[in-house]
């Protein structure tokens, strides 16, 4: 007998004899120890095979036989990883141009293999907080029926923010039954409030996936789930290769949102992923947004796709009223503010209400340049432009982390002529500080939610009313359901709408969209403010009207002259 052993290294399976004591034991899914190189490795078996041919030599003639080795030992009783895990894994290799064992190293923590059991959560739920739930209504009901009278199916449910998405998905889990199912999030949107949420409808029936977690909680949350001691799996893109041998439903909420996309050692998108999951097990998914990726709206339009749409907020509250500021005409006593938006803040803190202001750029300044002979501080190992951080003085790099400190005079012609060029998160937060000193104000960005739960308690403070301005990069636009959060900014908006992208303009809206529907949750009328050095720009006609459909049309016309995706 002959099996092929998959390995979590970048490789595909490796063919192996089975010795004939191991023979009746052995099965798909399960761990063996196998010789590999001058040592062992621990493996999964992916399947069985016939022995790989000898390599061709000239005039079509084999070389010689080959000598496979023998597995040393099976692990396990029972097959470790599910045969529609070992398909996925499988198929997300041959996909993505890469190998099914790094696959495998992405779907499994690392320490499965070597059957550690985990370690004890650092994070504890126990204080689960009730959470209001509401009656759905008509658009909502309409929406859970169609989801629940199909056993298979792709669904995108498009609702403006605030139309009560969550909720749908939350009735479709519980209507599965003794069937299983996953909900992936953004890793920025996997809030303190989203888990409650989970929490109080399903106790300690939910596993989480996310950053935070330790090597030791990761395996804790695997095994949970391959155990059978959960049904829903909570997270970030890797619970797409969560362990569920029974599931009857994937749910991919803020379905645009670029960080289901990794970059590094496996390049998948988990959306991607979790489409073929769906069709090889036969389940059903649903795709969520208030701004669906122009993709899945025009693959909705075109029928492949089931479309659901909730159009009002819940409760009919209304959408937050839109003002684009122009900051060519506008007056303003410091660089980044506009008096307008400064006396809205003021009056907005002194009713007791709370505000939100975005600038998707962190760190103090963009770079420093010498005005004498153009230098400017890069990267020694990546040649990107280095961004001032003005808390540590230093100049980093946001692609691997190194940092350097400026010097008093150019490294280049030795001139003194440097100067701060642009604008990040730390520099609008130490100017609205001394524009507006009684502030409460706080700033979310990477650099201030580096350390653990850092993230969650900012959420925190923000639910107990502890912070007056939030204000930070796109962290502070996703997933958060803050009541009293009344006015929502955005400074420099040309920032996003400039990035040397073709989907820039798609982000853009997309991300106004999204910190728009944080204004106005609660019993009072949201507004935004959107500070733009470009107010004709097409994009904020269609933000200031929540028009989604409108700038479809004006995008998809764009993209089919320059076959852009999805042409």
């Amino acid at each position: 007998m002959h099996v092929n052993v998959l390995f979590p290294i970048n490789a595909e399976a490796f063919t192996y004899l089975v010795p004939e004591e191991l023979e009746s034991k052995i099965k798909v899914g399960m761990r063996v120890l196998a010789p590999f190189k001058k040592g062992e490795k621990i493996g999964i078996v992916a399947g069985f095979g016939t022995p790989p041919h000898p390599p061709l030599i000239k005039g079509g003639q084999r070389r010689g036989e080959i000598t496979l080795r023998p597995i040393e030992a099976v692990l396990d009783e029972e097959p470790l990883i599910p045969e529609n895990l070992l398909k996925l894994i499988k198929w997300t290799g041959q996909y993505y141009i890469s190998t099914s064992g790094l696959a495998l190293k992405n779907a499994v923590p690392s320490g499965i293999f070597e059957g550690k059991r985990g370690g004890k959560g650092r994070i504890t739920y126990d204080d689960i907080r009730p959470v209001k739930i509401l009656n759905l209504n008509s658009e909502q009901k309409k929406a859970l029926s169609e989801i629940t009278d199909v056993q298979s199916g792709a669904f995108l449910l498009h609702g403006v923010t605030g139309s009560g998405k969550t909720e749908v998905y939350l009735k479709a889990i519980e209507a599965l039954g003794d069937k299983e199912s996953i909900v992936l999030v953004p890793e920025i949107a996997l809030t303190a409030q989203i888990i409650d949420r989970f929490r109080s409808r399903f106790h300690e029936k939910v596993a989480f996936f996310h950053s935070g977690l330790s090597p030791g909680e990761r395996i804790s949350q695997w095994w949970k789930i391959k155990n059978g001691d959960v049904k829903v799996a909570l997270g970030v893109r890797s619970a797409v290769f969560a362990p569920f041998k029974n599931l009857g439903l994937i749910v991919i909420d803020e379905e645009h949102e670029a960080s289901y996309k990794q970059f590094e050692g496996l390049r998948y998108s988990a959306r991607d992923v979790a489409l073929a999951r769906a069709k090889i097990e036969g389940i059903k998914i649903v795709l969520g947004s208030a701004t669906p990726s122009i993709e899945t709206f025009y693959h909705a339009k075109k029928g492949n796709i089931r479309y659901l749409e909730l159009k009002h907020r819940i409760e009919q509250k209304p959408m937050p009223r839109v003002e684009i500021i122009d900051m060519t005409k506008e007056d303003k006593r410091a660089l980044s503010y506009s008096n307008k938006l400064l006396s809205v803040l003021k009056e907005n803190v002194s009713r007791g209400r709370q505000s939100l202001i975005m600038l998707n750029r962190r760190g103090y300044s963009p770079f420093l340049m010498c005005t004498d002979c153009g230098y400017t501080y890069k990267c020694p190992a990546c040649s990107i432009t280095l961004t001032y951080h003005k808390d540590t003085k230093t100049l980093n790099c946001h692609y691997c982390n190194s940092y350097l400190e400026p010097q008093d005079f150019c490294p280049e012609c030795k001139g003194a002529k440097t100067k701060y060029i642009g604008i990040g998160t730390q520099r609008i937060e130490e100017e609205l500080r001394a524009l507006i000193p009684e502030l409460s104000l706080k700033r979310m960005d990477r650099d201030t939610t580096k350390r653990k739960l850092a993230h969650y308690r900012i959420v925190k403070d923000m639910e107990e009313k502890k912070i007056d301005v939030l204000l930070g990069t796109q962290m502070v636009a996703k997933g958060h359901d803050f009541p009293d959060v009344t006015i929502a900014a955005v400074v420099f908006a040309d920032v996003a709408l400039n990035l040397p992208d073709f989907r820039s303009s798609e982000r853009t809206f997309q991300l106004f969209t999204q910190l728009a529907g944080r204004a106005g949750r609660g019993d009072i009328a949201g507004e935004v403010y959107i500070q733009t050095y470009e107010p004709l720009h097409y994009v904020f006609d269609y933000v200031r009207n929540h028009d989604y459909e409108g700038f479809y049309k004006k995008e998809i016309e764009l993209r089919r002259e320059l076959s852009y995706p999805p042409f």
